[in-house]
């Protein structure tokens, strides 16, 4: 749980909190650290709820609003997707969920709520093709992406070893990436079944100039 305390205090920066799904989006920013210079005026902490339902995700949200300068609420849509397929029709359906989700942070400007479809791989994928193929599951987009990295592991090792992590591989191809994403657009309920990767929108709040 969020401690509560004036992260600000002292420091002069803004701090902000990242909520993310899996593991693999706590190592890139971690590698992010490493490599941008931002420790001088802001600092990200990237955070993994103890349980990843998007409830336990929303709640972790609105306590790090109250906390942190500004959160980033970063979901791969592959898992709701999932989880929508396996949805029984008791009560409210994933979609629906984020849904309510969306319209509870719409005023709130210290939340950015950032979709990627299906998931982080296709950012990754992003700094080596400018597609804009829907991939209805991670799998298949990690299969992609291994046609450009053919040694990809989703594995702590692999993301963070000092000489080659992953935000190091993919640094040269950044911009170019930033820009593929750009023009995919952002993410609708209206039409979710569309390849996105708002986690570009991450190096515009942060002040990341490419």
């Amino acid at each position: 749980m969020a401690r509560k305390t004036n992260h600000r205090k002292g420091k002069g920066k803004k701090v902000y909190s990242i909520i993310v799904d899996g593991e693999t989006e706590v190592w890139y920013f971690q590698m992010m650290k490493r490599h941008e210079k931002l420790l001088s005026r802001v600092d990200i902490k990237p955070e993994l709820p103890k349980k990843k339902r998007l409830s336990e995700q929303f709640k972790l949200v609105n306590e790090n609003a109250k906390i942190y300068d500004e959160v980033i609420w970063l979901i791969d849509f592959d898992t709701i997707i999932k989880e929508e397929q396996e949805f029984k029709g008791n009560g409210e359906s994933p979609i629906q969920e984020l849904e309510r989700y969306i319209k509870a942070f719409f005023n709130n400007k210290k939340v950015h709520l950032l979709v990627n479809m299906p998931c982080l791989e296709f950012w990754y994928l992003l700094h080596f093709e400018a597609t804009g193929r829907y991939f209805s599951q991670c799998e298949t987009a990690t299969s992609s992406l291994k046609k450009h990295v053919s040694d990809y592991q989703k594995s702590q090792k692999y993301y963070t070893k000092r000489d080659n992590d992953i935000y190091k591989k993919l640094l040269p191809f950044q911009t170019k990436a930033i820009e593929n994403a750009t023009k995919l657009g952002k993410f609708t309920l209206e039409n979710p079944k569309t390849a996105k990767a708002e986690i570009y929108q991450v190096f515009q709040l942060l002040g990341i100039s490419k």
